[in-house]
């Protein structure tokens, strides 16, 4: 006799194989689905980074010399080069038509001439004790507009202004101020002047303006009304006066991220620029720049920048950045005062604007 198998029905084992393979392409096509939303979330994180990017990118490759009442045009770029400018810059721009003129020497060390110069600004007058008392920027009409103006007197003037400090790189350049005896003006952010106190209390001690650039730098957030440009100039100007130790210390003068003009923020900020005359700050932008917000990375190209920005100009309002990634700007800056100095340039800062 044949031993009768129980092993079950054929079409049994045929069901259980079919459930694996649904069982594995259900798991495949989970899979699959979630990286696809994974993938398209991080896009769309990227996407929200980068905006603000881009923006400040081209904002500050179109900001030119602003009248912040009166200007409703952007500023066209000069493609006109002037002469003297930078050392074998010349080189690396095009259409150069002119031959230029006897470049000044730039040397490790300033000159007897350059160590003789002294510090132009008239702030601080007094001791820095005094100073607490007396001297600190004010607000009225006249100084709003003599702000404005300053990028229009005919006068050999530059005015170093660096956005976006304190950061590692601050102390090279205040080292580099003091070595020439030059004065400038850094927008501070307030996130990094509560990182960084000791550092804005020495600018603030060797007699540099310290002016507001606001707390946190996201455009998001600066912009999203006339109240948060307020909110964010009221934070930043709270830390500087916890670093500095001067508790009735304003600046009363603001640059906005990005500039005050252009942008996909143009209307929110010029809607700003009334809410913050309203509360007694003024706002400058600048009329020449480095080009190191917009990547410039060598000392070639930053004089390039200088060079096409800075024509037509006598006032020079010079755009900087003493970020934590912004090292060409410590070197770049040793050339650029003695270039100036040389051609009898005075150094100027928002003391000698604000303060009566």
């Amino acid at each position: 006799m044949f031993k009768k198998h129980n092993n079950g029905p054929q079409y049994y084992q045929e069901e259980v194989s079919n459930t694996k393979i649904i069982i594995f392409c259900s798991v495949i096509a989970f899979i699959t689905i979630a990286i696809i939303v994974f993938t398209g979330y991080l896009a769309y994180v990227l996407i929200q980074n980068n905006h603000n990017v881009e923006a400040d990118v081209e904002d500050y490759s179109t900001i030119g010399k602003k009248n912040e009442v009166t200007e409703n045009k952007a500023r066209t770029r000069r493609t006109v080069t002037p002469p003297n400018i930078a050392n074998n810059v010349e080189n690396n721009v095009e259409n150069v038509t002119a031959e230029p003129e006897a470049e000044p020497k730039i040397s490790e060390e300033p000159s007897s001439t350059q160590k003789a110069v002294k510090a132009t600004s008239n702030f601080p007058r007094h001791d820095y004790n005094a100073a607490i008392a007396s001297q600190l920027p004010s607000y009225s009409d006249e100084i709003a507009k003599k702000v404005v103006d300053v990028y229009y007197e005919k006068a050999k003037k530059i005015y170093l202004t660096f956005d976006d400090g304190p950061s590692q790189n601050t102390q090279a350049i205040l080292d580099i101020l003091d070595k020439y005896n030059v004065k400038a003006t850094f927008f501070v952010l307030g996130s990094n002047v509560d990182s960084k106190p000791e550092l804005v209390k020495k600018e603030y001690e060797k007699g540099h303006f310290i002016a507001n650039h606001s707390y946190t730098h996201s455009y998001r957030d600066i912009y999203a009304s006339t109240d948060s440009i307020l909110n964010e100039y009221n934070r930043c100007t709270t830390a500087i006066q916890n670093a500095i130790g001067v508790p009735s210390y304003n600046p009363h003068l603001f640059r906005f991220p990005g500039g005050s003009y252009g942008g996909p923020y143009h209307d929110v900020k010029q809607a700003g620029l009334e809410v913050l005359k309203q509360n007694q700050i003024a706002s400058t932008n600048w009329n020449c720049l480095t080009g190191d917000a917009a990547g410039s990375t060598t000392k070639e190209a930053m004089w390039a920048e200088l060079k096409e920005s800075a024509v037509g100009d006598d006032n020079l309002v010079i755009l900087m950045h003493d970020a934590a990634d912004k090292q060409v700007t410590v070197e770049f800056l040793p050339e650029l005062i003695e270039y100036y100095q040389a051609l009898g340039y005075e150094f100027c800062t928002y003391y000698d604007v604000m303060c009566e």
